[in-house]
């Protein structure tokens, strides 16, 4: 049977390792035969290659992670992510985006062509088209000092969770245009809500009642971290060689119903 996803022997690196989505995707990838180096800031479980400490709010900390990665890498999962409070705005921005993107930098020019890098995002994002202004200038920052600073002048523009989501789809799009002369693919995901341990901050932020009659999935429940972990993991895939640019709603048609006037859109 031909490997239709072809990850094994293979070098990927996991941020946001240690629960939830980044867990599960770390978990499938071993089961698929990759070698897997794994980076969050917290324990990882899962049996992989290595176990990297990183905190993406310090980029001394990134570029240590950087420094014991391998020199070839054949995907990035973007994994890693706070909900907002109880973490400031900053530190959400700092993590969500402004350390992904260093992260990510870091790690392409070890990637040759079939390359390939998964983010994720939010069903949150979906209304970045209405902010690209302040989307455009928080991507022309050059590096992690330049975007931090940016973050810490416009306040009421990056503002936590949903700003850092739009970033992550406005950067995709645009890098994955970039990228095409060296045939590395950048994609992302955008999840319906999810049970991970993340799930209980946004109940806390806007009541569960608030999630479920607004957001939750029209198939009536939230999704598992493997519903989420297996579409990234596909995105990444050998399965997915001509698809890049893209923002994957894995939502069981939130987004449809949305689009169709079934469902009002709050974003």
């Amino acid at each position: 049977m031909r490997d239709l996803l072809g990850y094994a022997g293979k070098q990927v690196v996991v941020s946001g390792a240690s629960t939830g989505m980044g867990a599960a995707a770390a978990r499938t990838l071993v089961e698929l035969g990759a070698e897997v180096h794994a980076l969050d800031v917290k324990p990882i479980g899962a049996a992989v290659k290595q176990s990297i400490q990183v905190d993406l709010r310090d980029p001394a900390s990134i570029d240590a992670a950087l420094a014991r990665l391998p020199q070839r890498v054949d995907a990035l999962f973007n994994c890693a992510g706070l909900p907002g409070p109880p973490f400031s705005n900053l530190d959400t921005m700092l993590v969500n985006f402004v350390g992904l993107r260093h992260l990510t930098e870091g790690v392409l020019p070890r990637m040759g062509r079939g390359g390939a890098v998964a983010s994720i995002t939010s069903v949150a994002g979906m209304g970045w088209r209405k902010n690209l202004d302040n989307l455009r200038a928080i991507l022309a920052t050059s590096g992690y000092a330049e975007a931090r600073a940016w973050c810490e002048a416009h306040p009421d523009v990056a503002n936590g969770y949903l700003f850092s989501k739009q970033c992550i789809i406005w950067y995709t799009k645009n890098r994955a245009v970039e990228l095409l002369p060296r045939e590395i693919r950048m994609n992302c995901l955008s999840p319906a809500p999810t049970d991970t341990p993340m799930l209980k901050a946004f109940h806390a932020q806007v009541s569960r009642e608030f999630l479920e009659q607004h957001f939750l999935a029209p198939v009536g429940r939230n999704a598992t971290p493997e519903e989420m972990a297996e579409p990234l993991v596909l995105l990444n895939s050998d399965a997915m060689r001509f698809v890049s640019g893209q923002n994957l709603f894995v939502d069981y048609a939130y987004e449809a119903s949305v689009d169709v006037g079934a469902r009002q859109s709050l974003l």
